[in-house]
């Protein structure tokens, strides 16, 4: 199956945000208020397509707008 090009993008911005700030998948997790940090990790590479719910948390956790993110 081909990943999603778009999530593979959204996914990788994610990370570099993440990274930028120093954090582990499992520290953002927790302040994403996410119950689990390999979701988090399937996300970032562009493994799963998200619920809108989970993109807004990790938004707010990052303090961005989605196109700030998608600007990454």
């Amino acid at each position: 199956m081909k990943k999603n090009e778009d999530l593979i993008t959204i996914g990788e911005a994610i990370r570099i945000e993440r990274l930028r700030r120093h954090l582990s998948q499992e520290q953002f997790a927790e302040i994403a208020n996410m119950t689990n940090f390999q979701h988090l990790g399937r996300i970032e590479k562009g493994d799963i397509d998200m619920r809108t719910s989970t993109l807004l948390k990790i938004l707010r956790a990052l303090n961005l707008k989605l196109e700030d993110l998608i600007k990454l």
